[in-house]
Parts: structure tokens; C-alpha cells; sequence
């Protein structure tokens, strides 16, 4: 049995998942469709974009450093097979879960008011059985299948990292870029193991010297969000969009800004909600998180 390296807690990170969460809701709550109405809002809304363009890549950056920041310098097979079965339970089972209730939503949508999902939804909400290969029934948890596969690699990844530094990453990279990107070699979930497995001390340093309060309960609010957000923050633009058919700066703006407040602010108050009124099943949804 090999030695393994206590697991840290850093609030720089949950702090900085907060964020993020913040900035992939607002991302979603962009107005596609509505472009060429204000030059001042195009602008805002292309450096917006701009801006959390980085928000899914730094998850998977966070999520690898995590993942690999206790794996000992001699790993066991039954070190990561423990590791798979912490994340079936933490990852697979609410991404399942998440993935029914979004095909359960879109279902009723489609038989009882199709208008609201029309243009903002791809098919795949009808091919349940194909969430890990086609996509997901919620578009927005690709993330959640990527980083699955990743942790199902991710013995891999650590003999890549391991054993050929920065160079087997920059080689991964050039690959991962000429292809196009792939779920099944992450090059994000990479770049966060290769600092953990390479530079952990270093940045155990850095992240120990950034002091900052965080919820208790900040990772099971992110993940949450992150799961449940999107119908909310899709169905609300549809609806701002119908209400006040936005065409100057104040009206764009404020549809999007209404868009993403109220969708994290409902969000809010049903996590909150069902962590007072239903912790074990609040547990479950976010993988055991709180």
C-alpha cells in the first residue's frame, strides 16, 4: 500500500470556482440572435464572451490539479481504482440524474410549449441512451462527460506527466490542437495534473499564501449551478426576449443582466431551499459535496 499525500483544502480555489460559475451562467445567458442592435452592447457582449471563454477551461485546469494533488509518487492500481469509485458516486451519478431531469423538462416542453424550446435546443434532448457519445440530454453538461472520461484516463495521464514532464504535455497539446480537441485526452485536465504532479509544492506555496472566506458550502453551490442552470437561463432569455423585444442598449442590457441575476438568484434560493429541507437528497444531486 503506497503512502498518499494528505488532501489540502484551498479557498483560493472555491473562491475561484465561484466565479467561474458565475461567468459560464452569464455565458449561457448571452444574446444570441440579437446582434447589430446596439454597436455599445456587440461590443460588451464580444468582450463578455472573450472574457468566459476561459471559464470551462480553467474548471478542467482546477479539477485536474485536484484530482491528481494527493496521488503518492508511487501509485497502486487500487489507488486510482479507489479514485473511480469516489467520482462514480461524485461525478456520473449526478450528471445521470441531471441529464433525466433535463430530458424530462424538455419532453413536457415539446408535447406542451414546444415555442420555448424552439431554436435554443439541439435533438439530443430526444437520445437519452446516448449521453456519453452523442451529447448530453443538457448541452451544457459536456464538461461533466469530459472530465468523466478524463478521470477514467487519468492513469494515464499520470504516467504521461510523470514520466515525460512539460515536453509530453506540450507534445499531448500540439496533438489535441491539431485534431481539433477530444474528450478522451483532456489537454486542460492535463495542464492541471502536470502542475500538481510536477510543481505541487510550488503551488501549495503560492495557494497558501492567498487568504480569502469562502461559503462552507461553496463547491455543492457550484456544482449545483453548474448542473441545473441551464433550462432556467435559457428558458428565462426566451421569455425577456418575448416581454420586451430588446432593440436598444437598455433593453439588451438589462434582458441579459436579468437573464443571468434571476437565473442565479432562483437557482440560489432552490439550493438553499432543498439543503434545509432535503440534505441527503441535496447530497446526492451534488455528489456528496455539502
Amino acid at each position: 500500500m503506497t503512502a498518499t499525500k494528505t488532501t489540502q483544502r484551498y479557498p483560493f480555489l472555491d473562491l475561484l470556482k465561484i466565479v467561474l460559475t458565475i461567468g459560464i451562467v452569464c455565458r449561457h445567458a448571452e444574446l444570441v440572435g440579437m446582434e447589430g442592435r446596439s454597436e455599445v452592447f456587440d461590443f460588451l457582449s464580444r468582450t463578455m464572451m472573450l472574457i468566459t471563454e476561459a471559464c470551462v477551461p480553467l474548471f478542467f485546469i482546477i479539477s485536474g490539479f485536484l484530482y491528481f494533488r494527493n496521488v503518492p509518487k508511487d501509485p497502486d492500481v487500487g489507488f486510482f481504482w479507489g479514485k473511480t469509485r469516489k467520482r462514480f458516486f461524485s461525478l456520473v451519478i449526478p450528471y445521470l440524474i441531471a441529464n433525466g431531469i433535463a430530458f424530462v423538462c424538455y419532453w413536457l416542453a415539446h408535447r406542451f410549449a414546444p415555442e420555448m424550446i424552439s431554436g435554443f435546443f439541439g435533438d439530443d434532448w430526444s437520445k437519452p441512451l446516448f449521453i456519453f457519445w452523442t451529447g448530453p440530454v443538457n448541452m451544457s453538461l459536456w464538461f461533466i462527460r469530459d472530465l468523466i472520461i478524463a478521470c477514467l484516463v487519468a492513469p494515464l495521464i499520470w504516467i504521461l506527466v510523470r514520466y515525460t514532464r512539460v515536453w509530453g504535455v506540450l507534445a499531448l497539446a500540439a496533438v489535441w490542437i491539431w485534431v481539433g480537441g477530444s474528450p478522451w485526452y483532456n489537454i486542460w485536465f492535463t495542464i492541471g495534473a502536470w502542475v500538481a504532479v510536477c510543481q505541487g509544492d510550488t503551488a501549495d506555496r503560492l495557494l497558501g499564501k492567498i487568504h480569502c472566506q469562502v461559503p462552507v458550502h461553496a463547491a455543492a453551490w457550484c456544482f449545483f449551478i453548474y448542473l441545473y442552470h441551464y433550462i432556467p437561463v435559457i428558458s428565462l432569455k426566451k421569455l425577456f426576449i418575448n416581454l420586451v423585444d430588446p432593440h436598444t442598449f437598455i433593453d439588451l442590457a438589462g434582458t441579459y443582466l436579468g437573464t443571468a441575476g434571476l437565473t442565479l438568484a432562483v437557482m440560489s434560493g432552490i439550493f438553499l431551499l432543498m439543503r434545509e429541507i432535503a440534505p441527503r437528497v441535496t447530497g446526492i444531486l451534488v455528489g456528496g459535496k455539502l
